[in-house]
């Protein structure tokens, strides 16, 4: 009994081997996967994925496809990998990034809403986040979109940096006051001790810096201390 339970085991092993081998990709598929999802090709992705390939697969750059597909606006690639039932659409790139912040960054609004509407992934993460994206791309409508959904106005990314910081490189003015009026902190500062005023000068938009420094007197009922500011550490 002993030993035809040992060999069960065996048997076993041997069994999810192959059939990890049986379903492993090759360079080959995953390059054909990649120019599926830049050239919006559906039929060969319908193809990959019968055949036993992750919709999860990742390109050699460490994308996953989903994030190939929206970077390079494949419409019907996206919906097809969204539409997989083994999709993972909350998965990010090496550098960190998410479908969403890609989304967002890019423009594509309609997926920015499929991505969260539909799927339920998250508007708020550790570091970076999708507001920051959308913010650097001076995007007010995918901002607010976000925000309605819940996104932290004042989120931290690793190096302190807010979104409306972002807001203020992109130029965008409607969206920079639209982050304050959501409670964006004219006072936070990063780690180079840049407040949004004084990113607002590093990238000389000098009328922009003027609009906040006259918010910041109304706000704090004193002039505008000036920076960059480092804390001490």
């Amino acid at each position: 009994m002993r030993v035809s339970f040992k060999y069960k085991i065996l048997l076993s092993s041997v069994f999810i081997s192959f059939s990890g081998l049986a379903f492993a990709q090759t360079a080959a598929q995953v390059e054909s996967f990649t120019k599926a999802a830049k050239f919006d090709d559906v039929s060969e992705i319908k193809a990959l994925l019968k055949s036993g390939i992750s919709p999860n697969t990742v390109d050699p750059m460490g994308n996953p496809m989903l994030i190939v597909a929206i970077k390079d606006k494949s419409p019907k690639a996206i919906d097809l990998l969204l539409a997989d039932s083994a999709i993972e659409a909350n998965l990010s790139n090496k550098n960190g990034e998410t479908p969403l912040m890609i989304a967002a960054i890019e423009g594509e609004f309609p997926v920015v809403q499929k991505l969260v509407l539909n799927m339920k992934v998250d508007v708020n993460k550790t570091g970076w986040t999708p507001l920051h994206y959308a913010c650097a791309s001076g995007r007010l409508d995918i901002a607010q979109f976000l925000l309605k959904q819940g996104a932290k106005v004042n989120a931290l990314s690793p190096s302190d940096t807010t979104p409306l910081m972002m807001a203020v490189s992109s130029g965008n003015e409607e969206l920079i006051k639209a982050l304050l009026d959501q409670g964006a902190d004219l006072q936070m500062r990063n780690h180079e001790g840049f407040s949004a005023i004084d990113v607002a000068a590093l990238f000389d938009k000098d009328h922009i810096r003027d609009g906040l420094m006259s918010r910041w007197v109304k706000l704090y009922k004193s002039p505008y201390p000036g920076g960059p500011k480092k804390f001490a550490s």
